[in-house]
């Protein structure tokens, strides 16, 4: 099973190395039209976007690590608690 594993991922990788002109050649296109002066227009509108499609996934996280630390600090205090008594 381990082998099929490593054979299926060396072949990807050799896929995704081969498939690089392709996704160049999409990358220049959009470049080339965000350039124009409408396209200024459009790259402003795709940050403002990707900044709010990154907000959710931070939010996220940062919940996340807040609800570790506290647990963490719960553990530690009630801990030190029943060692003292």
């Amino acid at each position: 099973m381990g082998r099929g594993k490593t054979l299926a991922a060396a072949a990807m990788l050799v896929w995704m190395l081969l498939m690089p002109e392709s996704a160049s050649a999409q990358c220049a296109m959009c470049r080339r039209a965000l350039q124009s002066p409408e396209g200024q227009q459009m790259v402003a509108a795709f940050r403002s976007g990707i900044l709010v499609l990154l907000a959710a996934p931070f939010s996220l996280v940062a919940v996340v690590a807040t609800l570790i630390v506290k647990m963490q600090r719960r553990r530690l205090t009630g801990s030190r608690g029943s060692k003292g008594s």
